[in-house]
């Protein structure tokens, strides 16, 4: 099990500030002391960025010190060790995980609201449809279990596969799925676990490849040129705010779950994302 970090080999490893600007009408006032997030730069920290504006033009007083996460550090320890208030960089999925392997931070731990889906898909640089795709063919697929299912049930959706389990309804069985779930492979299709960076780096190289919504969005691919997406609809990986369970009645953790269900964020994501980032905002009980 991984040791957690602590507050000093933290701090100094990083620091960045969030700034402000314009758009909605904010409750009350809150206390301007401000509220550290580890947060992934696109599209969590461009979400808490334009947030910061909206609370700017409100005179909230909230204000946010938003800390991206390009170091790779692991933001549920942070959160535990008390470097920062909340992480923004995780869905639903990679969170229980992430608990199950640290149950020392059990009940501590908690998200307060959802907010978005990075929409998974299967992409290819050489083939315009699936039915172009040969007999045999190697796809890129998630190397870690948090993301594997999300291909695995594209494929099955698509008629491709079958798996011993129906569909993705995130219940623990399929969240579960992985290689030895599949019952029958008619097209006889290679799956290559790869990291998921390299597999948008990769596309070129590869018959296809299954990528994250937002990766896919910084290395300049179209939604509309994916093979197959993953349904947005009842989708079990949203992305969670997560804070300690002592600061769940914090005004400023209430105050940014506001912010982050709003219609105002809904609508920054509808217009940013170009449909690779949807918004699926709802206010969590922990």
């Amino acid at each position: 099990m991984p040791r957690l970090l602590t507050r000093r080999n933290v701090l100094t490893a990083f620091a960045a500030l969030a700034f402000a600007a314009p758009s909605f009408a904010a409750p009350t006032k809150v206390s301007s002391e401000p509220l550290r997030i580890y947060a992934t730069p696109t599209p969590q920290g461009d979400v808490l960025r334009y947030v910061q504006k909206l609370a700017d033009q409100d005179g909230s007083g909230l204000k946010l010190k938003v800390i991206e996460s390009t170091q790779g550090l692991d933001s549920n320890a942070l959160l535990f060790a008390r470097d920062v208030e909340a992480n923004l960089t995780q869905h639903r999925p990679y969170f229980d995980s992430w608990i199950a392997a640290h149950p020392e931070a059990r009940g501590t731990l908690v998200n307060v609201a959802t907010l978005l889906v990075n929409v998974f898909g299967l992409y290819s640089s050489k083939y315009k449809s699936l039915k172009d795709i040969p007999d045999g063919a190697s796809f890129l697929v998630p190397n870690e279990q948090t993301n594997l299912p999300r291909a695995l049930f594209i494929l099955q959706d698509q008629g491709l596969i079958q798996l011993a389990h129906g569909k993705s309804d995130g219940t623990r069985a399929a969240l579960a799925v992985d290689e030895k779930s599949i019952v029958a492979n008619p097209r006889k299709l290679r799956l290559v676990p790869t990291e998921t960076r390299l597999r948008a780096k990769s596309l070129p190289d590869v018959e296809a490849s299954f990528i994250n919504g937002d990766i896919a969005l910084t290395h300049g691919i179209d939604p509309s040129s994916a093979l197959a997406l993953e349904a947005k609809e009842n989708n079990p990986y949203a992305n969670v705010l997560t804070t300690r369970k002592e600061l769940v009645d914090d005004p400023r953790i209430q105050l940014l779950t506001t912010y982050l269900t709003g219609p105002a964020v809904a609508r920054y994501i509808t217009d940013n994302y170009k449909g690779f980032i949807v918004p699926v905002q709802e206010r969590l009980t922990p």
